[in-house]
């Protein structure tokens, strides 16, 4: 019946989708033929992708339940949360290749565009222990594409508002034993107009957010080698050169906060690169599958004067940092007996951090870490209805280099303590298909996150103290949930969780320290300290509907209770970011064959802007529509308005969200 309901739904849309999703990207299986499939997994297509117009891998992330966009304004940075799990906590991997950023685990998704995208893979309760450490949130898989065809290929263009504009091409052919892969990218925009509600109390011209402006270009190569029907060898080669405006802090009229950021950042160069290579092999009825990787990370920002201080363009700091990732995982998958399967995986990954001095020749600072993750996974199904999967990993982060660097730019002679941290994550997961209709699951998961450089080693512009004996965080979840096709074409899924935290990593206030080599010093320092417990708990319900030949329907709901217990930071009592009830819609209807109308809704909840509770973004509604429409098979051409209504919203007080916008695209499959 699901298969029925996927293939009647991808042919509402009847143009052309380039190629397939890379398998060798893969970590979970979600295939029913495969017994350690994990049903929990959310998957976004790249119908999903292409319907919603959503050109970053952030925008693509908001149709799953319990993710949430997380706009961090202090550094304009955007990114996710998963069920109140913040994006430090939530690895992000390409291929299934970690891309985070070494220093802090922080990356910009607004970075990521979904051009090259065929699906996203998010795990949110049991994740497989394939993945390798830091998975105590969740993990976020970014599948590329694969070619099929001797020849194939995706070109586009489009317009949208702010003077933006976009183009990519991507070319592939897949031949008897290889396969290749050409895709590039660009989009640029000067702008962002903010909604006509907006009260503003400075900085913008019109309604155009100052400080808004920003460029991306991407080329992603791929090569394959497959010489029998079992085996494939894959090269690739990804980069991505940056450059952005951080926009100032805007607060609205009328409103009032004790968060304000007066900073003005310019990113001249926001550049990653990744190299790696994928094998799968079979011995026998066995598979040995390997990753090997080298990542880099190349991030230079301008620190400039603030608005108040008249001395917009005048650069008082630079701060640039070149870090790079390289590790490898090995994974082995062994078939004891038709109904019994054994993962084992090793998986080390090798961090290095460097901040550039501009104050100082010769004073480039360096930390560095290694994390040893060893898993394993075995799948037992016990009859045709039941399957038991046990896993779990043992991780262990060592610090291998930790320099620190005074305020004036000098080196402190020799290197802090370097502690080590370690923990065990059990999970289980059992499926039952009730009917070949009807499947439901439980499970338990305990994981954990090892503490970043950035939670140990730094100051944060002086108001830290520093302490590098910080523990792992660790995590333990309960999940329930039901899939169920219905009715023909109607597809319903819930899931209820509850996730206890505890030694979670957060700052404490108030603290004296007298010893300057380790940061802050005097009676009002802070410190980044494992201490807070904490409890998400919620209700994720999903219904997808193929009413007809020309209609179908997406509606879910979203509650989350996230709160933190026994804190030390005065009156902490809720998470950050995380609207209680959320609720996402979004309609297909196709008149004609060759016409799509897309509508979609989006709602959410308050959030808490900080830990009191004191501060809270309101409630917003947003509505978006795109219509498509293909003279041919192959040629699309869509237009569309986003937040239509023109909402006035926010994540971050100070931070407005762009108002009523427009776009016009076309793209040409072959």
């Amino acid at each position: 019946m699901k298969f029925k309901i996927g293939v009647a739904l991808s042919l509402i849309t009847a143009s052309v989708l380039m190629g397939e999703t890379y398998e060798l990207g893969k970590i979970e299986v979600t295939s029913e033929k495969d017994i350690s499939q994990n049903p929990s997994v959310e998957v976004v297509s790249t119908e999903t992708i292409k319907e919603s117009e959503a050109k970053t891998v952030v925008d693509a992330l908001q149709s799953v339940p319990s993710v949430y966009s997380d706009y961090t304004g202090a550094r304009g940075e955007s990114k996710v949360r998963v069920r109140g799990f913040s994006s430090t906590r939530v690895p992000i991997y390409i291929d299934g290749i970690p891309i985070y950023v070494p220093y802090d685990h922080n990356i910009d998704l607004a970075r990521f565009k979904t051009y090259d995208i065929g699906e996203i893979d998010v795990s949110k309760g049991y994740v497989s222990p394939m993945y390798g450490a830091n998975t105590m949130g969740g993990a976020i898989n970014l599948i590329t594409k694969k070619p099929t065809k001797e020849l194939e290929g995706e070109v586009g263009a489009g317009v949208f508002s702010g003077n933006g504009y976009e183009e990519y091409a991507t070319i592939g052919t897949k031949q008897e034993i290889y396969y290749g892969l050409l895709s590039v990218s660009n989009m640029q925009r000067d702008y962002y107009k903010l909604p006509s509600d907006y009260d503003s109390a400075g900085h913008q011209e019109g309604r155009k957010r100052s400080n808004s402006e920003y460029g991306d270009k991407k080329i992603n190569i791929k090569v394959g080698y497959t010489p029998n029907s079992t085996d494939e060898y894959s090269l690739n080669y990804i980069a991505q050169r940056g450059e952005k405006e951080q926009p100032w802090f805007a607060m609205a009229q009328g409103t009032t906060t004790n968060n304000a950021y007066n900073r003005n950042w310019d990113w001249k160069d926001w550049d990653k690169t990744s190299y790696y290579l994928i094998t799968k092999t079979a011995i026998g009825e066995h598979y040995l599958k390997t990753r090997l990787y080298y990542d880099e990370f190349y991030n230079k920002i301008l620190f400039k004067g603030t608005p108040q201080s008249g001395a917009q363009d005048v650069v008082s700091e630079i701060s640039e940092y070149d870090d790079h990732t390289f590790g490898g995982i090995i994974e082995g998958d062994i078939k004891i007996a038709d109904n019994h399967l054994l993962k084992l995986s090793v998986s080390q990954k090798y961090d290095n951090h460097k901040d550039i001095s501009s104050k100082s020749p010769n004073a480039d600072l360096k930390d560095e870490s290694k994390t040893l993750s060893l898993g394993a996974e075995y799948s037992w199904q016990l009859t045709d209805a039941l399957t038991w999967t046990l896993g779990g990993s043992y991780d262990k982060n060592e610090i291998t280099k930790a320099e620190y660097r005074n305020s004036a730019g000098t080196l402190i002679a020799g290197e802090f303590p370097k502690y080590d941290s370690d923990a065990f994550n059990p999970q289980t997961i059992l499926t039952f298909h009730a009917t070949k209709d009807l499947m439901f699951y439980g499970s338990v998961s305990q994981k954990s996150n090892m503490p970043t450089l950035k939670d140990r080693y730094s100051s944060k512009f002086g108001d830290y103290i520093l302490n590098p004996s910080l523990d792992a965080e660790r995590s333990t979840t309960y999940e329930v949930g039901s899939d169920w096709a219905f009715v023909d074409d109607h597809h319903a899924k819930v899931a209820l969780f509850y996730t206890k935290t505890k030694d979670y990593i957060a700052s404490v206030s108030g603290l004296t320290n007298t010893d300057a080599t380790l940061g802050c010093t005097g009676t009002n320092c802070k410190q980044m300290q494992n201490f807070d417990q904490e409890e998400h708990k919620g209700v994720e319900l999903t219904l997808d509907s193929l009413w007809s030949n020309q209609l179908k329907s997406t509606l879910s709901y979203t509650y989350i209770d996230a709160e933190i217990e026994d804190s030390k930071t005065a009156n902490a009592q809720y998470t950050t970011d995380t609207p209680k009830h959320s609720y996402y819609a979004s309609m297909t209807y196709s008149p004609i064959h060759s016409v799509d109308i897309t509508p979609i809704i989006r709602h959410e909840g308050e959030r808490y802007s900080n830990v009191s509770g004191s501060e809270k973004s309101s409630s917003y509604t947003v509505a978006d529509i795109r219509v498509a429409y293909r003279p041919v098979k192959a040629l699309e051409l869509a237009v569309g308005i986003k937040n239509l209504f023109d909402e006035f919203y926010y994540y971050n007080n100070g931070y407005p969200q762009e108002g009523r916008n427009y776009y016009a695209n076309v793209r040409y499959s072959f």
